[in-house]
């Protein structure tokens, strides 16, 4: 199918080649909010957000990464309740 949709990891030479024939039947050809999309401008948002946080946390001490830690930990059941 062709898919011009150039954020898409699964167009490849103007082409939708989604991995599985489930994702490749849902495509919408064209659309950036393609639902079997996996969008490279995400994928690189979350990368950097990832290398800014490891950053962030190279430049804590002991305690201040142990608060941190614990507060994850704390939290971590309320994230399984939202989703």
């Amino acid at each position: 199918m062709n898919c011009n949709n150039n954020h898409c990891l699964w167009n490849n030479f103007d082409t939708c080649c989604h991995e599985s024939e489930e994702g490749h039947l849902n495509a919408v050809p064209d659309t950036l909010d393609c639902p079997s999309s996996l969008r490279n401008d995400f994928q690189e948002q979350l990368f950097t957000l990832r290398d800014e946080c490891a950053e962030l946390l190279n430049k804590r001490n002991m305690r201040e990464l142990i608060a941190i830690f614990s507060f994850i930990k704390k939290n971590k059941g309320n994230i399984d309740k939202i989703t």
